[in-house]
């Protein structure tokens, strides 16, 4: 005889639910708040620039994702220390003496990642700049901060600075107009005549040959160059 013997049996597990979940169509409505990764493959573009570094930390721009109305930028951030507390996390409290990054947009405008949610009743704001994702952990971590909106195009200032690490006001200056032209090499994966069916595997409508077999997207990519630092 088992110890286990005369348990109760674990009630079925639940029925599904009986529902289809469909993704609505892409239709944008002012900025993207959020990168439309559902509907799109971003334009990827490589840009490797320092974009700050204290006695044991270095903070690396490492690229950009593209999207329709938006851009999501990638920062490296290496650590030779982990101090007692976790105190050497790039995920601090906004405000505090954590990772803080900014950026001086090409038409004066200034935004970063302490700034707070917009009212409601002010109307119409400028972009929002915020962390939204990250990986890693212990002495490496990646970073994802995306900008709401398109940067115009021209000189822009990336502007890192981190306190509790002593890695001091850094501005990285980079042209955004790569950025601005590469929204157009998004490739929308559900284009509106996607949303019927299309049995002979015809060339769908919009950018590059997506879905051909043996097909080439003939489009090169567009390319940012490589910031510098002034301190």
């Amino acid at each position: 005889m088992s110890f286990f013997d005369g348990l109760p049996a674990s009630p079925p597990p639940p029925e599904p639910p009986d529902e289809t979940l469909e993704l609505s169509p892409y239709a944008p409505a002012g900025d993207e708040e959020f990168a439309p990764s559902q509907w799109f493959v971003p334009a990827r573009l490589a840009q490797v620039a320092e974009a700050g570094a204290g006695p044991d930390v270095r903070i690396l721009l490492t690229g950009w994702e593209v999207w329709p109305r938006s851009v999501t930028m990638r920062l490296s951030v290496f650590l030779r220390r982990i101090r007692p507390g976790g105190r050497s996390s790039p995920y601090g409290r906004p405000g505090g003496g954590s990772l803080r990054c900014g950026l001086l947009l090409a038409d004066g405008r200034k935004v970063t990642t302490l700034d707070g949610p917009p009212w409601p009743a002010a109307g119409p704001s400028g972009p929002a700049f915020r962390l939204r994702g990250g990986t890693g952990g212990a002495f490496h971590h990646e970073l994802e901060l995306h900008l709401s909106q398109l940067p115009p195009a021209g000189a822009t200032r990336l502007v890192v600075e981190w306190p509790e690490e002593q890695v001091p006001e850094t501005v990285t200056v980079f042209d955004a107009g790569p950025l601005r032209a590469a929204a157009g090499e998004a490739l929308e994966i559900w284009p509106p005549r996607r949303w019927m069916e299309i049995p002979d595997g015809s060339p769908l409508p919009g950018r590059g040959t997506w879905g051909v077999p043996g097909a080439e997207t003939t489009a090169a990519p567009a390319r940012v160059s490589r910031g510098s630092s002034e301190n």
